[in-house]
């Protein structure tokens, strides 16, 4: 026995209009809902039939799209249990399942090497940074060291080199001590205003490396100089 509501009776349950199409195995019945949804009914015929039949139409109805079951009437045995074989299913056609794109992979950005930490070089040179024969700055000096000083603030400072020279008159011993004192007093001057490196180098090389002709005085007054070289960022 095939429990099964009429065509009718299914118009009046669901809604108004409804429209049938039929074949030798089926009923298709198109229901609109009481929400203003379309279904389709199907319902399969016949003693011999089996609810394949019904699926087979359903999926000719939806075709590419996706069928959701709203109701079923199933195929009831003695006693009127549900025999587990649906021969009227009431179904709506969804859109067509379209497979999403996998998400892009992330990629891991490439790592840049670290730009060249900046190289500032101040030269304190001539006899306006420092007394006659003495590593006593001067204003001149002191104001030059300001500048270097204000300029570097907030600055990651590496390494800071300070190199002192002096002209060719003269010991070589007396040079070397003078230029290494010279070097010295600028170290202790740039500590002393907040300059602060990682890395300090301090030497004194007298009379070596010269920049101009000591045979001059103009010459020996360029030789007399402490160079400060600044490395950071």
């Amino acid at each position: 026995m095939i429990i099964r509501l009429s065509v009718a009776a299914a118009c009046v349950a669901f809604a108004a209009g409804c429209t049938t199409s039929s074949g030798l195995t089926y009923n298709n019945d198109v229901i609109t809902l009481a929400n203003g949804t379309q279904a389709h009914r199907v319902q399969c015929l016949g003693l011999a039939q089996s609810s394949q039949s019904c699926m087979d139409q359903v999926k000719k109805v939806c075709g590419d799209r996706q069928a959701l079951r709203v109701s079923a009437v199933d195929r009831a045995a003695a006693g009127y249990k549900p025999d587990n074989d649906p021969r009227e299913i009431l179904f709506t056609c969804a859109a067509p399942v379209v497979p999403q794109p996998a998400p892009p992979v992330a990629t891991q950005p490439v790592a840049r090497p670290a730009p060249p930490a900046p190289v500032r070089k101040v030269t304190l040179q001539g006899d306006a940074n420092f007394e006659l024969n003495s590593a006593s700055l001067t204003q001149t000096a002191r104001a030059n060291l300001d500048d270097l000083i204000a300029a570097n603030r907030g600055v990651d400072i590496q390494q800071l080199t300070i190199a002192g020279y002096t002209d060719s008159t003269g010991s070589t011993a007396l040079n070397e001590r003078l230029s290494v004192a010279r070097a010295r007093s600028v170290q202790a001057y740039l500590g002393s205003h907040g300059l602060r490196a990682a890395k300090y180098s301090v030497n004194g090389y007298g009379s070596a490396s010269p920049v101009a002709p000591n045979s001059t005085a103009a010459g020996r007054a360029k030789n007399r100089r402490v160079e400060i070289l600044v490395e950071g960022q």
